[in-house]
């Protein structure tokens, strides 16, 4: 994804005063990162939380007992990731993100090389995706590139901006 195509997605927030946050784990805050490349964009990112450790995300707010029905890697994850944050930030979208990158985790068996799940939380729509590449040869910040440009896609889709 270009910066402009970014500026064009968060300048719309801007514009719309819709506000935003995050919680990462396999993107160790690149999203949050890339929404505050474009200026001006404290007007509706107040921050976001990077939990990277199952124990991290439950210290934030996401209920343990999802994490051991479902596991980390899951949807249901990544929604209650969204969820939590959108309500600890008090903001119209939520944006939660987890999964793997280059190596399996050994404290997580539901560990899949290049498969993260993310979801977006904006009024009362929930979207949850997955996202599956093959890592082969990536380096960890080529993945999780990849990962935070599929979540800002769905989000131009979902807030209806044109791309290209």
């Amino acid at each position: 994804m270009t910066q402009t195509q970014q500026d064009r997605i968060i300048n719309s927030l801007i514009d719309r005063q819709i506000t935003i946050s995050t919680m990462e784990s396999c993107t160790s805050g690149m999203i949050a990162s890339m929404i505050t490349d474009t200026s001006g964009a404290s007007a509706v990112f107040p921050g976001g939380f990077v939990t990277y450790l199952n124990e991290t995300k439950v210290f934030a707010g996401v209920d343990e007992k999802i994490i051991k029905e479902y596991g980390v890697y899951s949807g249901e994850c990544a929604k209650a990731m969204a969820e939590t944050v959108r309500e600890k930030l008090n903001t119209d979208i939520g944006i939660g993100i987890t999964g793997t990158t280059g190596n399996l985790d050994p404290n997580n068996a539901d560990s899949v090389q290049g498969q993260a799940f993310f979801s977006i939380v904006w009024k009362e729509s929930v979207f949850v995706d997955e996202i599956h590449v093959d890592v082969t040869g990536k380096s960890r910040h080529g993945i999780k590139q990849l990962y935070a440009d599929r979540v800002f896609e769905k989000l131009a889709e979902i807030i209806n901006v044109k791309q290209g």
